[in-house]
């Protein structure tokens, strides 16, 4: 999803859900790189909080300057999460957008976070991303604008190769 779609608040709450659900898992979160100093504030580890906290692992990397909304060594990274047993390996990207879909080619499931009140609803869906979702899910649910952009969804999702399942979550 965008920046700000809320990517951050939701890994962390489903980390917390498959830990108390007794899995174990790993969460490689992707910031952007800073253009002046080509570091990263890596917030993400901020936003999931706590949930690392036993059997979750967390590894924040900046993009280096990638495209795709990925860092280079992501496929890497993944592969190495899976090869330590975790029963998940989540990525979070940078904030996605009709060209930072590298995430397509890496993940099993893709779901997309698609927040509410982007301003014209019609050109947010045009985001190529939106189109390669396994998973829809309309953030801050608990807000007036979250309806009419799930209704948006619902209405050009058929229009795609295979209509995903659009859940609106709080």
């Amino acid at each position: 999803g965008p920046p700000g779609a809320g990517k951050s608040t939701l890994v962390g709450a489903l980390a917390r859900s498959l830990l108390e659900q007794g899995r174990s898992l790993a969460v490689l979160a992707v910031d952007p790189s800073s253009p002046v100093s080509g570091g990263a504030l890596l917030g993400d580890r901020f936003r999931i909080g706590e949930a690392g906290a036993g059997r979750c692992f967390i590894r924040s990397t900046a993009t280096r300057g990638s495209l795709g909304g990925l860092t280079a060594a992501a496929r890497q990274m993944v592969r190495l999460m899976d090869l330590a047993g975790f029963d998940l390996v989540i990525v979070e990207t940078v904030g996605t957008g009709q060209s930072e879909i590298d995430v397509a080619a890496l993940a099993d499931t893709l779901l997309v976070a698609f927040p509410p009140a982007l301003g014209d609803e019609l050109q947010a869906i045009k985001a190529g991303i939106l189109e390669l979702a396994d998973l829809l899910v309309v953030t801050k649910a608990d807000t007036p604008a979250a309806a009419l952009a799930a209704q948006a969804l619902r209405g050009v999702a058929p229009l795609w190769r295979a209509a995903p399942a659009i859940h609106p979550v709080s």
